[in-house]
């Protein structure tokens, strides 16, 4: 299966408090996104991976942050679409109901 990606520009009223992002889909839903650090500059991948749910934790999912961060959006989709089969494999990817 390929991740596809879906860019999000914010408009509107609010449009300051939200940082424009791409989302990353796997089969139409959404597994992850790649967005813009404010400090640094630089676009960090962050992924969606399935976990057990407990009292403390009733989210089935938790955030991963991959520790490479790209110069670019377009850097980052590429290290994507390169470790697609890798993510894949090594992850149990949590997928968002659209």
């Amino acid at each position: 299966m390929r991740f596809t990606f879906k860019k999000t520009i914010h408009e509107g009223r609010y449009r300051s408090f939200e940082q424009d992002h791409t989302t990353i889909k796997l089969n139409k839903k959404e597994v992850g996104y790649i967005q813009q650090e404010r400090e640094t500059g630089l676009y960090r991948i962050s992924l969606a991976i399935k976990r057990e749910k407990t009292e403390e934790n009733p989210a089935p999912f938790r955030w991963i942050h991959l520790k490479k961060k790209c110069n670019s959006e377009k850097e980052a989709r590429e290290l994507i679409k390169k470790g697609e089969t890798e993510i894949q494999r090594i992850y149990d990817l949590y997928q968002f109901d659209n």
